[in-house]
């Protein structure tokens, strides 16, 4: 039987050179801890929001006091397909990588969606050599390269 997280809070996990906790994120400091992870600056009103929907999780890898790891995903539910959660983001912290972080996180987030009832995991991430490394720990995760999707984005202007 699947552990529920709603139960735990804390796994604490075996990685290379030591251990460290994973954890979800569910309070504005949990993320705040976690600001020097984000590319951008973190707003309050979007972390209320994000934390506020059941829907959005921040799994975080914690180092002590200080997170050194972040996975940030959407449940996504179609009318056709069910649900499935999307893996928007993920980080280690360079002088991080390499220790098996980004897989602990991975775990924890394969359990949360057999957790949710979700039935897949999917990611969109760049192609170039920085993104290497993440390509290679979805691979290994059994994750299948999709060759025949473009993404397209446009910014949409709020007064």
């Amino acid at each position: 039987m699947t552990e529920s997280l709603q139960d735990t809070t804390t796994t604490t996990v075996e990685v290379k050179g030591g251990v460290v906790d994973i954890r979800l994120a569910v309070t504005p400091e949990d993320v705040e801890a976690a600001a020097h992870l984000f590319e951008h600056e973190l707003h309050p009103s979007a972390v209320r929001r994000f934390l506020g929907d059941s829907s959005h999780h921040l799994i975080l890898a914690w180092d002590g006091e200080r997170p050194i790891g972040m996975v940030v995903v959407i449940e996504m539910t179609y009318p056709d397909g069910g649900t499935e959660m999307f893996l928007y983001d993920m980080r280690v912290d360079d002088a991080q990588q390499g220790r098996g972080i980004a897989h602990a996180m991975l775990d924890r987030l394969e359990a949360l969606a057999i957790d949710t009832q979700c039935g897949a995991v999917w990611v969109v991430t760049g192609t170039e050599d920085k993104n290497a490394g993440a390509r290679a720990t979805f691979a290994s995760r059994g994750a299948v390269e999709d060759r025949e999707r473009v993404r397209y984005s446009w910014g949409i202007k709020t007064t």
